[in-house]
């Protein structure tokens, strides 16, 4: 079958390339690092399948992604990504956010149409995809919910915030790993077992975003300004930790210009000030650090040794010691 399925009618392919194809280009050229792709494929091989034969499909969590990203700035009125104007500023809010939908679905037609994977593979992937796309709709939800202010910042707990982060963020990165076990056709329980290990990556890896936002130019210049997480209002791991540990005065403070949304250069150092007081930056890295240390530790005992397993072991290092 074909991807798209004919009605008689015809296609208007100009309208297509001109809404769907050149913006989708865009975006996918701005760059990106991949690494859902390659974790993916490093699994497959860390347990004894063929990388190859499944390269085709290693986009599936890369694409979908893509399309979190453009919804992801157009709710949080980003005008940057990966240093290029945000999609829906260049294209479009309407075209923006049915690009976002067509790659949720785009990579998961393309798989079910595939010759090459049996169908009860197929079925475990699409409840998979089904399950984790609720999760990151409800993730998002929390986000927005928190940064507009809808919740008051003292509700919020450390807890509460690594949940959000592991649907949110966590949960595509854990579909990545879920994949590579499902091809492989091991147990749910191995299955389950290597999502939460992509998650918990995903999770340490927004933990060090938020982090570099306010001390990496380099990062932050790409996405809208050092600060730029302090003018959008968003709740993180060092907000949360500042206005537990802080005196009363720079609580209030610092939730004060958190719910101000502002851009003010001063007024975002002294943010970031009162986490640098009381060591919040340095406890969030912390988080991370025993983050990645469980992750590790769990899937080394699932899988076996293989150079494939050592590059798994690199890659997880990675997730905390980025500068971009």
């Amino acid at each position: 079958a074909s991807l798209i399925e004919r009605s008689g009618y015809t296609f208007d392919i100009n309208a297509i390339e001109k809404s769907i194809l050149e913006p989708a280009n865009y975006l996918l050229k701005s760059g990106g690092k991949r690494w859902r792709p390659i974790l993916m494929l490093e699994l497959i091989e860390a347990l004894g399948k063929d990388p190859n034969y499944y390269f085709e499909f290693s986009v599936i969590p890369e694409v979908i992604h893509n399309g979190t990203l453009i919804h992801d700035d157009i709710e949080d009125g980003s005008v940057m990504r990966r240093g290029m104007e945000a999609l829906h500023k260049k294209y479009g809010i309407d075209i923006a956010l049915n690009l976002g939908d067509f790659m949720f679905y785009f990579p998961i037609i393309a798989l079910l149409d595939s010759k090459k994977i049996p169908m009860a593979t197929k079925s475990r992937v699409l409840e998979t995809y089904q399950r984790n796309m609720l999760k990151i709709s409800i993730g998002q939800a929390t986000d927005m919910a928190w940064h507009s202010g809808k919740v008051k910042i003292g509700d919020i707990d450390e807890d509460k915030y690594l949940q959000m982060a592991y649907s949110k963020t966590g949960v595509l990165i854990g579909f990545a790993a879920e994949l590579a076990g499902i091809f492989c056709e091991v147990s749910d329980e191995k299955v389950k077992a290597l999502g939460t290990f992509g998650a918990t990556l995903g999770v340490a890896f927004q933990i060090e975003d938020d982090i570099l936002n306010i001390t990496s130019s380099k990062l932050s210049q790409n996405k809208g300004g050092v600060g730029d997480d302090i003018t959008e209002g968003k709740i993180t791991l060092m907000l949360l930790h500042a206005v537990k540990e802080g005196d009363k005065k720079d609580k209030e403070r610092l939730q004060e210009i958190i719910r101000m949304h502002t851009s003010d250069p001063a007024l975002i150092n002294e943010a970031i000030n009162i986490l640098n007081k009381y060591d919040s930056i340095a406890y969030a890295k912390k988080v991370e650090k025993e983050l990645l240390q469980k992750a590790w530790e769990d899937i080394d005992k699932l899988l076996p040794p293989s150079q494939a397993k050592e590059r798994i072991r690199k890659i997880t290092e990675m997730f905390g010691n980025r500068n971009v």
